[in-house]
């Protein structure tokens, strides 16, 4: 289990939990990242986020040219936030398989930190109701509480979405072989490792 959520976040309840993932099915490696901000925090780095987008309607990782992408991951590990981010790994890999396997465990994380609630990012209604059956899967075995539910967003109506994008292609990246930008986020982020398959 994760420790220390609350760390880098205030000692408020107001946490506010956005979540976004990354994968790459040929190395067999999925990542979920839920970042926690207290909502008291959110507008700021909401501003500092929309301010580092350049062109195109949202600030997306994988677009972004190596110089750029240091200056992000700079400016995330700067932010009052924790992300949780859950490494699923599985050969041969099922995307959607992979993403309920990382989804069961990050759940009980966010729930455990203070998050009740964790807006995704959208990726159209069949998909994002597989994600709502997830929830419910994990409320029946109790692994989460009643309480806890999800939303979904546009990616690109809402910055503090980009915030575990960012987290997601750091951690990718360091499955990939290059660890400096993870290295960059220091504290900031937090992993664990599933068995996705």
């Amino acid at each position: 289990m994760l420790s220390n959520a609350r760390s880098r976040c205030s000692t408020s309840v107001y946490l506010a939990a956005y979540a976004d993932e990354s994968y790459d099915l040929d190395l067999g490696v999925y990542v979920l990242t839920a970042s926690l901000i207290d909502r008291t925090e959110a507008e700021p780095i909401r501003a500092v986020l929309t301010h580092l987008r350049k062109g195109g309607r949202k600030l997306h990782w994988s677009k972004e040219p190596d110089r750029r992408r240091e200056e992000i991951a700079k400016v995330a590990s700067s932010f009052r936030s924790t992300n949780l981010v859950v490494v699923g790994s599985a050969s041969p890999m099922n995307a959607e398989r992979a993403r309920r396997k990382c989804l069961e465990a990050i759940l009980p994380e966010v729930e455990a930190a203070g998050g009740s609630v964790l807006t995704l990012e959208s990726r159209r209604p069949h998909n994002d109701k597989l994600d709502k059956q997830t929830v419910a899967v994990c409320k029946r075995k109790r692994v989460i509480s009643m309480k806890v539910h999800v939303e979904f967003m546009p990616g690109d109506a809402e910055p503090m979405l980009w915030l575990p994008d960012i987290v997601c292609g750091a951690a990718l990246a360091a499955a990939r072989g290059n660890r400096r930008y993870l290295e960059q986020l220091a504290d900031a982020a937090r992993l664990l490792d599933v068995d996705a398959s």
